[in-house]
């Protein structure tokens, strides 16, 4: 089978399980999610996975388990990309609040003594120019 043929058939396979199932998946995803419509951006993303991989790799043999295979992995990568911005922000928050207190304490030295010292006129004009 060339690559045309593999390109139609998985397209062909696509649309059918779209046509028969997406509902069914729809409603499978957001029972457990509780979110319909990141049900339906993760099944979309599984079937644009699926045009992208079941051309060259050829079709599964249970297209709709392999639709939610994938969706329950993008699920999950969504859920740790969150709950990881989730705690860098509180890590973050944390950080800018022991900035500004260090800040907050910190001086900035009194540098006049040093001016006076260097421009006294008892100092010699030659070791003045180093």
């Amino acid at each position: 089978m060339n690559s045309g043929e593999g390109d139609a058939q998985a397209h062909d396979t696509a649309d059918a399980v779209a046509r028969r199932s997406y509902g069914k998946l729809v409603a499978f995803l957001a029972a457990r999610t509780r979110d319909v419509a990141a049900a339906e951006d993760a099944l979309s993303e599984a079937f644009a996975a699926a045009l992208a991989d079941w051309p060259p790799n050829g079709c599964p043999s249970n297209p709709e388990g392999w639709l939610l295979t994938v969706v329950q992995r993008k699920l999950i990568d969504v859920s740790r990309r969150r709950s990881t911005a989730e705690s860098a922000g509180g890590q973050l928050e944390l950080l800018a609040e022991g900035f500004e207190a260090a800040a907050a304490d910190a001086e900035i030295p009194d540098r006049r003594a040093l001016m006076f010292a260097c421009a006294h006129p008892a100092i010699e004009a030659v070791s003045a120019r180093c």
